[in-house]
């Protein structure tokens, strides 16, 4: 490989890109492996700082009604939480360790990727740590959520891909790369439905852009067929029940803050270092001479991001892509800075911009810290949805339970029902410690797990309003408030409790009409 001649100052993007080697420098074992072990223990020591998140208490749910599919994502989660729990019952750093092993599992793909480019130990070093600094990869590492698994699936798929342009440039081979993009996205539609969208636009692309040569590879469709075989469960699950997935679309759309808000959040949620990589990889990407190979996954993600944006997707779609972006953005960094004048005129101009780029981690590192859930209870505020929805949850049970063993009847005449899938997963969860039975919900997924017996006449109703309780039930009242005596104050503080007696229907009738895909 020839040696680049040395830039000037007025070195263009395209004229300054890296050029990917054949050969691969050292991966950066040593720093990867503190970087892993460091997140490792951060993550497990504050593991239960608060509380379960609602999600987790609704996987937990699902776990014990297992299912080919759910309304809002396929089974893979449930059953995770379902097996950590049993291997270690109650145990929040336990539950939440899978979650923390693929994040560990994405900041060593986002360095292989910087390897694949032709990143040096210090570029694929620089990559990995803006991903342990950016926020979002902070949250998702101790949360059990669908999308900690999802954006490890994406970056190994991407990985796979760069890797197989750089060792196949005649395209002659390399079925077994391509192959294992389509295992790898099998995989990734037992967590989530959303891998799908990535091929869908990033095929069409290479078609127009290239590498066209990835379509004549047996190995691509191989694993295609993989990955449709897999979906089946969940698809057909989704046919059966109506494709609820595709409400659920809806109300995603309903929860975000439009294009605007989308944009603002895709690069605040990784931070300043993040976002800088974000935004000089894709221009590396599409721009630069010595990425011209992997300009497709350049406008793939931009592509990707118009496509989530207009149909009012969350931020952390995207969050998969992030990988090749920081990647290359590493990477365009350490050729520009390989290739910078040695006069010196231009000494003290890059000896300040290696200070300014040392004091962008450091500047990363309160904004990191600050997602952890390590704050005093009493500073939490309502903007820290993560947080607030993870606290209160005994107090709540406590309350519903009391309720509950104070109405009249035997245990097959009554029955609690939560308006949100959050608090039932609670129950569900701390109920038969404090007595009570199973725990019924409308709301998403969990309207699927049941309802009330018909001989159930009365309930304890958690949430929603006396008009639309009183169309369904004769008798209505409210008999308390939710009260945690937390100094924070959580998403069910004040809301009410009610007893509703006497169905107008029978509940096989009643139930359809009390569901809803809202949270509330």
């Amino acid at each position: 490989m020839s040696t680049a001649p040395p830039a000037t100052a007025g070195t263009s993007l395209r004229e300054s890109g890296p050029s990917v080697p054949h050969r691969l420098p050292a991966f950066a074992w040593l720093p990867l492996t503190v970087l892993g072990l460091g997140v490792l223990t951060v993550g497990t020591l504050v593991a239960s700082r608060y509380g379960y998140f609602g999600d987790e208490l609704y996987f937990l749910a699902a776990g014990h009604h297992l299912s080919l599919g759910y309304v809002d994502q396929p089974f893979g989660v449930p059953l995770v939480a379902r097996t950590m729990q049993a291997l270690f019952p109650d145990s929040l750093e336990a539950l939440r360790l899978p979650s923390l092993l693929s994040t560990i599992g994405y900041l060593v793909l986002a360095a292989l990727t910087t390897r694949e480019l032709g990143g040096t130990r210090t570029a694929q070093t620089c990559t990995a740590l803006a991903c342990v600094l950016a926020p979002h990869f902070v949250g998702s590492a101790h949360l059990l959520v669908t999308y900690s698994f999802d954006q490890t699936m994406w970056a190994w798929v991407l990985w796979l891909l760069v890797r197989w342009v750089r060792r196949h440039p005649t395209g002659d081979s390399g079925d077994l790369l391509l192959f294992a993009a389509g295992a790898v996205t099998a995989l990734a539609l037992q967590f989530k439905l959303l891998i799908p969208a990535l091929w869908v636009v990033l095929v069409p692309v290479s078609v127009v852009l290239g590498p066209r040569r990835l379509l004549r590879r047996p190995g691509l469709w191989a694993g295609g067929a993989l990955a449709v075989f897999a979906a089946l469960p969940s698809v057909l699950w989704q046919w059966r029940h109506g494709w609820p997935q595709l409400d659920m679309a809806d109300v995603v759309e309903a929860e975000t803050g439009g294009v605007e808000s989308f944009l603002k959040v895709l690069l605040t949620q990784v931070g300043p270092i993040g976002s800088t990589l974000t935004l000089l990889g894709l221009g590396g990407l599409l721009f630069a001479r010595g990425l011209r190979e992997y300009r497709f996954l350049g406008v793939t993600a931009v592509l990707l991001t118009a496509v989530f944006a207009a149909s009012g997707g969350r931020s952390y779609y995207l969050a998969g892509f992030y990988a090749v972006l920081f990647a290359a953005g590493a990477v365009l960094v350490q050729q520009w800075w390989r290739r910078r004048p040695r006069t010196r005129r231009y000494r003290w101009l890059f000896r300040g911009w290696t200070a300014g780029v040392v004091a962008a981690y450091l500047w990363a590192v309160p904004t990191a810290v600050h997602t952890l859930p390590i704050a005093p209870v009493s500073s939490i505020g309502p903007a820290n949805v993560v947080a607030t929805a993870s606290l209160g949850w005994q107090p709540i049970t406590e309350q519903l339970a009391a309720e509950y063993h104070d109405l009249p009847g035997s245990e097959n005449t009554k029955a609690v029902v939560t308006h949100d899938y959050w608090s039932a997963g609670a129950l569900h969860h701390f109920g038969p410690e404090h007595g009570l039975p199973e725990v019924y919900s409308p709301s998403r997924g969990f309207w699927y797990f049941g309802h009330p017996s018909e001989r159930v006449r009365r309930v304890v109703y958690l949430g929603s309003d006396r008009q639309r309780l009183g169309e369904l039930f004769e008798s209505v009242r409210q008999v308390g408030t939710v009260n945690t005596d937390l100094p924070a104050s959580t998403y069910y503080e004040g809301m009410r409790i009610w007893v509703a007696e006497d169905p107008k229907q029978p509940w096989s009738r009643l139930w359809p009409r009390l569901h809803h895909m809202s949270l509330w």
